[in-house]
């Protein structure tokens, strides 16, 4: 017997594991530079957010919508980020780096918005350019998932990188 077999249907467990899941095809999408299919996971009001995380005594630790961010995308600008990273001529991408993206510590809740859950999930990407250029980027993402049908697709992400500062030349990784 299983854990599966012991949870109800329906309950957090299965639902962390289907969005796990999820999670799992999307980072081999990303790995496999696999770019028009991991745009088809979000939905047309998507956005995209990495607030600048900050260190400061007795305050937040990331800025608010509005204030600043390493990037702060809807759908449109996501899917230039997308054809940027696609194109023959990306500076950033010749050669194209090498990823491998872990995901971990997936939970997800029912949302009080009918089809809408929201999830959370650690990362780890590893990137290597070059011959002896490697990044490194850790942090989390908290999701808005809507269901269609069979799938899951992102109407929000929030990626919070635990850096304050960076050592890559660009961050052309996407999350």
């Amino acid at each position: 017997m299983t854990l599966l077999d012991e949870t109800p249907p329906g309950s957090l467990a299965i639902l962390s594991l289907d969005v796990a899941q999820f999670y799992y095809h999307e980072a081999r999408l990303l790995d496999e530079r696999r770019y028009d299919e991991w745009i088809g996971l979000f939905t047309s009001e998507s956005t995209y957010w990495a607030p600048v995380r900050v260190t400061r005594e007795g305050e937040p630790d990331r800025m608010k919508p509005g204030e600043l961010a390493l990037f702060d995308d809807d759908y449109g600008t996501l899917e230039l980020r997308v054809a940027s990273l696609s194109a023959k001529s990306a500076w950033a991408e010749i050669p194209p780096s090498r990823t491998r993206r872990f995901i971990t510590n997936v939970t997800a809740t029912e949302s009080e918005v009918e089809g809408q859950v929201f999830a959370t999930s650690n990362f780890l990407t590893f990137r290597s350019r070059l011959e002896a250029t490697e990044h490194t980027f850790v942090g989390m993402r908290e999701d808005i998932l809507v269901r269609d049908g069979a799938s899951w697709h992102i109407l929000e992400r929030k990626i919070l990188l635990d850096h304050n500062t960076f050592t890559s030349d660009n961050i052309s990784v996407l999350f």
